[in-house]
Parts: C-alpha cells; structure tokens; sequence
C-alpha cells in the first residue's frame, strides 16, 4: 500500500485544536435532504462557540438562499454557518456576470434538462429557456427526469451534440442519498455527454473554483483547514486538488460499500479500493459529522 490509511475519529472534536477553518459538504454529512443529523447540528454548534469558521459547501444545484431557507426549515440557521456556497451560485454568477471574473459566454438561448422546479436557478442571469435543443446556445443540465426513459435522454444528448452545444453541469454529484433513496444526480448525466463527444463544465466540487470560493470565504491558510464530506470523487477529491486536508464521513455516500456489515465494523480493504479507484486520499476518517 503506497499511502497512508486515514485515522479513525470518534468526533471531531478531535481537529478542534489542530483546524481553524472547516468546509462542510451537506447531504449525507449535515441532513439526508429531508432531515437534519442531531449529532451535525451539536458539532457545528460547538464549532461556533469555539472561534471556529464554517463554510458549508454543497453541490446543490440550487441558489444559496433557498438552500439557507431549506436548512433554516432543518433547525439550521446562519447562526450555524459563516457562509454558504452551491454549484448552482456558482453557475448563477457565472452566467450572470456577478462575480469578478466576468460573464461566461454561452449566448443567450439555453435548453433545460432537469426537473422543471430546478430552472429557475436560471431566473435572473438574463438567459431565456427555450423549449427545444433546435432553438438553444446551450444547455444546463441540474438533474434527472424520473419520467424520462434511458432512451429518450440519449436522443436528447446526441441532438446536443449534433448541434456541438456546451453543457453547464450545475451539480457534479453522480449520485445522491435522499432519505433512503438513491438518485442520480446531474454530474452522471454530463459525464455520459461527454463519453459521446460533447463538452461539459462543471460547478462545484471536485472543482478547484469551489474550493477557491470556500477558501476566499474563511480568509484563512490551507494549513489551518480542513474539508468534511462523503463523497470521496468530489469532496476528498477536490480538497486533495487543493492542498486541504479532508475527513471521509462514512456513513453517507459510500455507506454500503465501506461499512458493509450489520455490525457497521469498516471493511479496511474496501476503503483501500475505493482510495486507489478515485485517487482521492481522506487524512481522516468518521462515521458522521459529530462532535
């Protein structure tokens, strides 16, 4: 084995003296989207009256401050948190032209694959939906149509890329735990674009402008942070792109594989499988987001 296994936490408690800045994943580490995690809500209340500064960082496909109004629903409040930031601010700002680096250019025209609620993260950015891939500039895709058969969406993706149209991804996840539900998430859907030849952007994590914007939000040192999360493709992974060291939360994402007996006892061999598949290295490893 050519690295070093993660260490084993009880709580993290444990990184209190050690970290001063903390980026926080939510689904599967602070709720199950519908639900909030007790012990998450009495570790992120210690955090804060410890001095510490949180930034939850999410790839929710969905503005900020509905995601605030949807955590405040949970008993979260921003007394919890020192920022907030989701794939979907990111694609706002920066289809919108709100953030310093400027307008991405895409024209005009987008098509929307994802369920219909989700576009109105476009509201405001001065895009105009358009009913067909024919009539588009480009597409954002924010999840999946459980209506929609495999095949209808592969016909759709091939007519975007017969029209050679850029794909903003909204959410990178592959898949994501509601409650006892497993659904796939947008990132799978551009991943599957770009097998057949289209190009795809995406926001949020794994991506180094997340991380960027977390960072720039906890006006900190690397050194003095450290990323929680579940996924080990997208919150290890990114916090390892940017020199951050990260906690795997075991029970989230990767439950059934890394902790796959009654008993809950981690399968070590699987954690080291799934590390080497992603190339992504936790320097610790919990159960889940308590103190």
């Amino acid at each position: 084995m050519a690295f070093a296994r993660p260490t084993l936490l009880t709580g993290i408690s444990e990184l209190s003296e050690a970290y001063d800045g903390f980026i926080i994943d939510l689904f599967g580490v602070v709720h199950n989207g519908e639900t909030a995690f007790a012990g998450a809500i009495d570790c992120l209340a210690h955090l804060i009256a410890r001095g510490k500064r949180v930034v939850l960082l999410s790839n929710s496909p969905r503005r900020k401050q509905e995601v605030s109004d949807h955590l405040l629903g949970m008993g979260i409040s921003d007394a919890f948190y020192d920022g907030l930031i989701t794939s979907g601010e990111l694609v706002f700002e920066a289809l919108s032209g709100t953030e310093s680096g400027g307008r991405l250019q895409l024209g005009r025209r987008f098509y929307h694959m994802g369920p219909k609620v989700l576009s109105k993260l476009m509201a405001g950015t001065g895009k105009r939906a358009v009913p067909a891939v024919k009539d588009a500039d480009f597409v954002v895709v924010t999840g999946t149509l459980e209506e929609q058969t495999l095949a209808e969406r592969e016909a759709l993706l091939h007519a975007c890329h017969d029209r050679a149209l850029p794909m903003i991804c909204a959410n990178p996840d592959l898949q994501v735990l509601i409650g006892d539900r497993r659904l796939e998430c947008a990132g799978a859907i551009a991943a599957r674009y770009e097998a057949i030849g289209g190009k795809a952007c995406y926001f949020g994590k794994p991506h180094r402008q997340a991380y960027a914007k977390a960072l720039g939000v906890l006006a900190m040192p690397t050194p003095s942070v450290v990323c929680i999360g579940d996924g080990l493709n997208t919150d290890v992974l990114g916090a390892n792109r940017s020199g951050i060291d990260a906690v795997l939360v075991t029970g989230g994402i990767h439950q059934s594989e890394l902790r796959p007996y009654q008993e809950g006892h981690i399968d070590w061999k699987r954690v080291d499988e799934l590390i080497v598949m992603y190339q992504a290295y936790p320097r610790f490893m919990t159960n889940s987001l308590s103190w």
